[in-house]
């Protein structure tokens, strides 16, 4: 399992990984074209960067137990990951060098993917500590964590759209896996994906006006593209391989 990237239509396809003994997964794109992503070169999970064209991958953590799911925060210099360093699975954040490590949830449940808010005053993350997995927020230093929604809707996967009017989410709320995205607030949730196609990760294109996400085809994950009001719904992968855990990057030459 390798890192690639693609145009948003599908083409121009780039292997940048080329680890064939390896899985590597759930790339993340900072504002200024670095790619954070997880490797198990090591046995388990850890955080790496690398270049837009897959060069100078660097291990930015080191760890007893497994680092994963990396995200950026928008201004390119603080990564969010997942660790079950202190016990169980929790949210931590580090520097964008890998320095400063420490844990932010912190509480004895299953706490995995997060985003930062573009403004950055505030944190979106999946918990189970509800007995049923849903989105909660928190301040940037761990504090005040409370979910995000009045109801106990079930949520996860959450993305913000870069104006930060948006949160695009995976959920069942309406009996199967899902696109969904709502307000920021927390309000104002609609389903984006079809029913028929099992949906999950959805990022935003860079003018919140677009989607990307895995949809199961034939028992197997693909990449489509959809607009944001549920139509222009594409395959971009319409291959036999398993594609999955998309990140929709800024505009770059690479």
């Amino acid at each position: 399992m390798d890192i690639w990237t693609m145009a948003p239509d599908g083409s121009d396809r780039r292997n940048l990984t080329s680890t064939p003994d390896w899985e590597e997964d759930h790339p993340a794109w900072s504002p200024d074209g670095m790619i954070a992503f997880c490797s198990r070169r090591h046995g388990k999970g850890e955080i790496y960067l690398m270049d837009p064209d897959g060069g100078s991958q660097t291990r930015i953590t080191e760890n007893d137990l497994p680092d994963l799911r990396p995200h950026f925060s928008w201004d390119g210099q603080t990564i969010l990951f997942a660790s079950d360093r202190v016990g169980q699975a929790d949210i931590h954040a580090m520097d964008r060098d890998g320095a400063n490590q420490r844990p932010l949830s912190n509480h004895p449940s299953f706490e995995v993917e997060s985003a930062y808010d573009p403004d950055g005053s505030r944190i979106v993350f999946t918990t189970d500590r509800d007995n049923h997995r849903r989105l909660y927020v928190m301040d940037p230093d761990g504090t005040n964590q409370r979910p995000l929604e009045a109801t106990a809707a079930g949520g996860d996967d959450p993305a913000f759209s870069p104006d930060g009017q948006w949160i695009a989410f995976t959920s069942q709320r309406d009996g199967e896996n899902g696109i969904f995205v709502m307000r920021a607030d927390g309000t104002e949730s609609r389903r984006v994906s079809p029913l028929g196609l099992v949906a999950t990760q959805g990022s935003f294109s860079p003018d919140a006006s677009q989607l990307v996400f895995a949809g199961q085809v034939d028992g197997k994950p693909q990449l489509h593209r959809i607009d944001v009001d549920g139509s222009n719904l594409i395959n971009l992968s319409d291959n036999d391989f398993e594609e999955f855990a998309a990140h929709w990057g800024p505009e770059l030459s690479v």
